[in-house]
């Protein structure tokens, strides 16, 4: 599967016809995960990078710009855009490598904690697990990047602070993936007048993923409830925009998107909970 990436990869730069082959390629390195068999933790591990990095690889089928083959190569790997990455001088940023164990440590126990609990405290568990395991990976990845010299946009902003599902979605949460989504399936279309099909569009694309990467180690039911999670935002979205929320007080602004975001996530967050639960049956 590496192989397969690491040759697509290689491959899509050039004519269209090796764009397309490198494209083939990827889809299928991102299929393998069905093929094999194993834990569900595991398997959800190698279909998260076999998928994301078939994603990289549609980045570098698309780049117009002339990319050497290391920087191909390394922007598969790291599951970043590592297109937008900035030299600066390396810095040991002892906030962030302070932040994320501490984030670290409590997705851990919330985790821990989840599996036992009723459903709705372990729902809620379940969604500190989520926003403490992006800050931790948001604050190791800042610090292991100011290391290296580089400067990247950072996985997220301060989600917790959006009075919108506009601005949750698109400004702050998940930034890789919105970015993703953003480049191939909202501004095709939004280049082209049609912004809310670009968004509609962007919603429908991120329901596949978040259902792939959980359909193929826990099944059809999971992937089903991942995708209803995402098409739910879509709705809530599209009624935000009637609501005029974007003009509502930010107290009342926030307090919208907090429910939106949380009310539905137990389809969501189930899924997740379900994956882990090996991991947090090891924290015992």
């Amino acid at each position: 599967m590496l192989a397969t990436l690491l040759t697509a990869a290689l491959l899509t730069a050039g004519p269209p016809w090796r764009r397309v082959l490198g494209l083939a390629l990827a889809i299928a390195a991102a299929l393998w995960p069905l093929t094999i068999s194993a834990p569900p933790l595991q398997h959800f591990l190698l279909t998260i990078f076999s998928f994301w990095a078939a994603a990289r690889v549609l980045d570098l089928a698309r780049e117009t710009r002339p990319l050497s083959p290391l920087h191909r190569v390394v922007h598969i790997l790291v599951l970043l855009d590592t297109r937008p990455l900035q030299p600066v001088p390396p810095a040991l940023d002892r906030r962030a490598l302070v932040r994320g164990p501490v984030w670290g440590a409590v997705a851990a126990l919330a985790l821990h904690h989840a599996l036992s609990a009723p459903h709705l405290p372990r729902w809620a568990l379940g969604a500190l697990f989520v926003y403490a395991l992006a800050e931790a990976a948001n604050n190791l990845g800042h610090a292991v990047l100011a290391a290296l010299g580089r400067k990247t946009p950072p996985l997220h902003r301060t989600p917790i602070a959006a009075c919108s599902l506009k601005e949750f979605w698109g400004e702050r949460w998940n930034l890789p993936v919105s970015r993703w989504l953003r480049a191939h399936f909202f501004l095709p279309l939004a280049r082209r007048r049609h912004p809310y099909l670009g968004v509609a569009s962007a919603f429908l694309a991120s329901a596949a993923l978040h259902a792939w990467v959980v359909g193929v180690p826990l099944g059809p039911a999971m992937a089903a409830s991942m995708a209803a999670y995402f098409l739910i935002q879509a709705a809530l979205m599209a009624l935000e925009v009637r609501l005029g929320v974007a003009r509502w007080t930010e107290p009342a602004g926030w307090a919208w998107t907090m429910a939106c975001v949380l009310v539905p996530s137990p389809l969501f967050l189930e899924p997740l909970l379900r994956v882990f639960a090996p991991a947090a049956a090891a924290l015992v």
